[in-house]
């Protein structure tokens, strides 16, 4: 069944529709060619036999992942390749109101040998719970390839990939930030069996668990070259390559790491240098600085077993030995699997979030000295899934004037601070209209919503459709 919504905003029209696939239309290509922008393209259950190119439409191309948020759907919801080219293809200039969420990816060979699962040329789209696995491709990016790219991928699986050049993930002059991603057992035959970042691109890691991938070469974990590369609150672990199993540096650049943990076989951190490098502090190969923060390097202790293979065992290492999470960091507010970050601090008054993409699930350490919940609550918005507009109600016991709430993308980016106008002691309701800080329409896809108090902190999910 499609659905149509109709808008008049001070002489704006905006109509935004639902197509549904096989309903509406038989592929997934044909609602993207049915589409409009803001429009919606809900896939059902199956597998999909297909080569998908966007076409340049921003538009958002969901499974029933998005409307439910049970994660089963993305294991359900199948894109295949044939072997055909690049599963996904984004190169007519789409940007960040382009979603690709809730599927998985795979057996594609890439597009003139790059990019076998995702395809990225000149484009800024966002990438959120998807699994991207078992594709392949001669050159760059057996899993993603980005080229003249900003992107964002989010609660990304990226496993079981293979090509000459960054298994898992190819950026080339390119800007992307990877948030709550696990990438693992990839393999390159040269470099990167992870990530190569290569030629002036910058990549931020947050949250990141990169294990068990390969490379023939260098850069086991990640390859990087004349480029910039972050890394904050991340596992880098059981990587493995002849040189740089953790992490290769070649040709001048930047290098930031912090709170992150390096547990791999043979050196963790290597370069154009004779010698191996056993630590962070004071590297300085062709041009390229590091800063070392608060990193450890001890075996994470992963599950090992079950559904979650990177998930932390009780006693890991890496559980609040992450950042703090303080004003302006754009930390992820839950983890891969949707567990809320902070559940609990050092004993010491302040939060603490788990390194890798996995928090973990029970308050470990001393709480004495954390926040005790009062009566004050927050509900669940509604309607949920919502479009355009939904109302979040809380009850508070007292009119602080420091009560605020706050609107939250995936990336941990703050989208807009609702304003809340004649606050009273009991319930309270806010509307928000799917608007950033300056009045535009934001894209489809999960929102959080934060209540601060005096003396309460919560946060609870949405779903915005348009």
């Amino acid at each position: 069944m499609k659905t149509c919504i109709f808008i008049l905003l001070v002489s704006t029209c905006l109509f935004s529709t639902i197509i549904n696939v096989p309903a509406d239309q038989p592929t997934i290509q044909t609602g993207i060619n049915a589409a409009v922008d803001a429009d919606t393209v809900l896939v059902q259950p199956g597998t999909y036999v297909e080569n998908i190119n966007y076409i340049g439409k921003l538009i958002t191309v969901a499974s029933l992942f998005l409307t439910t948020q049970d994660t089963t759907y993305i294991s359900q919801t199948i894109i295949d390749g044939n072997q055909n080219g690049s599963v996904i293809t984004y190169e007519n200039g789409e940007n960040s109101l382009t979603l690709l969420t809730g599927f998985t990816i795979t057996n594609g060979n890439g597009n003139a040998n790059e990019g076998g699962g995702i395809y990225c040329y000149n484009s800024n789209p966002s990438l959120e719970n998807v699994t991207i696995t078992g594709n392949s491709a001669d050159y760059y990016g057996g899993g993603i390839f980005c080229r003249i790219s900003s992107s964002s991928l989010v609660n990304v699986t990226i496993s079981g990939n293979t090509s000459g050049l960054g298994g898992g993930l190819s950026v080339l002059n390119s800007d992307i930030d990877i948030i709550n991603c696990s990438i693992s057992d990839n393999h390159a035959d040269f470099d990167g069996g992870g990530i190569a970042v290569l030629y002036n691109a910058e990549v931020n890691l947050t949250n990141c668990t990169i294990s068990g991938n390969c490379s023939d070469d260098n850069g086991g974990g990640i390859a990087f070259a004349g480029s910039g590369i972050t890394v904050i609150n991340s596992i880098v672990e059981g990587n493995e390559a002849t040189i740089g199993a953790g992490i290769y540096f070649n040709l001048p650049g930047n290098v930031d790491i912090s709170f992150s943990d390096f547990f791999n076989d043979g050196s963790n951190f290597e370069g154009s240098v004779p010698t191996g490098l056993g630590e962070i502090t004071g590297i300085n190969l062709y041009g390229t600085s590091c800063d070392d923060f608060f990193n450890i390097f001890e075996d994470p202790l992963f599950a090992g077993s079950g559904g979650y293979l990177f998930s932390l065992l009780e006693d890991s290492p890496c559980i609040d030995t992450g950042s703090q999470d303080t004003t302006g960091l754009n930390l992820p507010l839950f983890d891969i699997i949707g567990n809320e970050r902070i559940l609990d601090g050092r004993g010491d008054g302040f939060a603490f979030i788990d390194m890798g993409a996995y928090e973990h699930p029970e308050p470990v350490g001393n709480n004495e000295n954390t926040i005790v919940q009062t009566k004050d609550f927050l509900h669940q918005n509604h309607p949920n899934p919502f479009k355009p507009t939904t109302t979040i109600s809380f009850f508070v016991t007292q009119t602080s004037p420091f009560v605020t709430l706050e609107i939250y993308n995936l990336k941990g980016q703050k989208v807009k601070q609702l304003e809340i106008r004649n606050l009273k002691l009991g319930i309270n309701e806010v509307f928000w209209n799917g608007t950033d800080e300056n009045n535009k329409s934001v894209s489809s896809g999960i929102y959080f919503y934060k209540l601060k108090t005096g003396n309460f902190e919560k946060t609870k999910k949405m779903i915005l459709l348009r």
